[in-house]
């Protein structure tokens, strides 16, 4: 009876930390319109998502255009180096938009370095779809003070 007891009240405070988890922000775009969702898992090539009504579906990041979780939008996006296309995609965090451009973060693994496993955090500016500018040290204040956000160099 006692060993009853706990596994009861193991059970209650397992499924009372989970309810806690927040759900209201997270969408997914694949695309259709928005899909509302309960949870996202991210793999290593799918997304697996469990929707408001429980239904688990699994999508392939291919299908995937972008997703929200934890308060943060993030759109997949053409990756350019030195102003080129590379042929890969990337999802990146949107921080903001204004008038028709919009400011994305994304983190970046420089593998040829000394140590390959550091991400570097790199500035986009797209006007739609289309790759706009590349930020550097000289023009990421101005960009940002164009979007309203502020920035240090920390």
């Amino acid at each position: 009876m006692k060993k009853l007891v706990v596994l009861v009240a193991v059970a209650m405070f397992y499924l009372a930390g989970y309810a806690d988890s927040p759900s209201a922000s997270w969408y997914v775009s694949s695309g259709e319109p928005r899909i509302s969702c309960e949870k996202i898992n991210l793999g290593i090539s799918n997304a697996r998502i469990v929707l408001e009504n429980g239904e688990k579906i699994t999508v392939p990041f291919e299908k995937l255009s972008s997703y929200s979780l934890d308060g943060n939008v993030y759109e997949k996006k053409m990756v350019y180096l030195n102003g080129k296309p590379t042929g890969k995609m990337s999802y990146m965090r949107l921080i903001k938009s204004h008038n028709g451009y919009s400011l994305y973060e994304s983190n970046e693994f420089v593998f040829e370095s000394v140590d390959p496993l550091q991400s570097y955090k790199r500035f986009y500016v797209y006007k739609g779809d289309d790759f706009h500018l590349a930020l550097n040290e000289e023009s990421l204040p101005s960009v940002f003070n164009f979007f309203g956000v502020k920035w240090s160099y920390v």
